[in-house]
């Protein structure tokens, strides 16, 4: 009897837990506006669009919102780290073909992640223009996720629908951080998000560039390119969502973070990828592998809009 009775007390503590988690997160960031911050960087730093695998695209957000919350000064509450990952669960990311849908009920609109727009429209649902459930009901929805593209409103069916948003693929490179190791340590926080917060200082609006975005920009905005140093730019660490972990300076260490661009030593596996850049015509070579991070040679960081 005394058993029952403990794990009785047991499940309802469990159950008790849930809504105090919300309601933290609700205090803590009572506007929306730190978890939206880092959803914002989430997308510079998982870019949906390129997601190959939604498990993998889950794990790389959730990363950036565990970097984001921990040390003294956290730009994400502890508490709303949950927030942040389940916008990432619940979206189309790493899933081909799948659309966000808004479906009405008498509680108010609904999203699902639907198969495609067939059976989402088999639903009496309208397919979203966002890629996140957190942000397409109801529609068309806006957020992070969504797409920034405007529409007029015509009379045909089609005009309004389609396939989930995704973002540009082209980046303007407004300028570069100083040279560094694979691992990063950039405002005195390590891997991506200390390279996204340094390019945001320094550059408003910011981010560090995916290589994706460096072989997208015009040339003219290599050509002759200075760090914040005012060192010549000749190469640039080519910083892929797609690549495998290992291949992106990835934490693999026994007891280590696990998160990419945060990989310091060569006793294990992990690895990195460069990308040379001609600094006199801003023309960028092929990808460069297997470079031992923070051994062989650095590389630089390009901030991109």
């Amino acid at each position: 009897m005394k058993t029952l009775t403990l794990a009785a007390l047991g499940a309802s503590m469990l159950l008790a837990s849930a809504p105090v988690a919300f309601a933290n997160c609700a205090k803590d960031d009572p506007t929306g506006s730190k978890v939206l911050a880092a959803r914002q960087q989430a997308s510079s730093t998982c870019p949906c669009a390129s997601a190959t695998n939604h498990g993998a695209y889950v794990k790389c957000v959730a990363g950036v919102a565990d970097t984001l919350s921990s040390g003294t000064n956290s730009s994400l509450p502890k508490s709303c780290k949950g927030a942040v990952k389940k916008c990432a669960a619940h979206s189309t990311c790493g899933k081909s073909g799948t659309v966000t849908c808004c479906l009405t009920t008498a509680k108010g609109p609904k999203c699902k992640v639907k198969k495609d727009a067939a059976h989402c429209t088999a639903k009496h649902g309208t397919v979203g223009t966002c890629t996140s459930c957190c942000d397409a009901c109801p529609a068309p929805g806006s957020g992070p996720s969504c797409s920034s593209v405007t529409t007029t409103t015509t009379t045909t069916a089609t005009s309004t629908t389609g396939a989930p948003c995704t973002p540009p693929t082209g980046g303007h490179v407004l300028g570069s951080l100083t040279a560094t190791p694979g691992r990063f340590n950039y405002n005195l926080t390590l891997g991506l998000a200390g390279a996204n917060s340094a390019c945001n200082m320094n550059f408003a609006g910011s981010h560090a560039c995916a290589v994706q975005e460096l072989q997208a920009a015009p040339a003219s905005e290599l050509t002759g390119l200075k760090d914040t140093a005012n060192n010549t730019v000749t190469s640039f660490w080519a910083i892929d969502s797609t690549a495998p972990i290992l291949q992106q300076c990835n934490d693999d260490s026994l007891g280590g973070t696990g998160l990419n661009w945060e990989y310091g030593t060569a006793h294990t596996a992990s690895r990195g990828e460069q990308v040379p850049l001609n600094n006199t015509t801003g023309t960028l070579g092929a990808v460069q592998m297997s470079i031992q991070c923070n051994i062989a040679g650095t590389s630089w960081v390009g901030c991109c809009q």
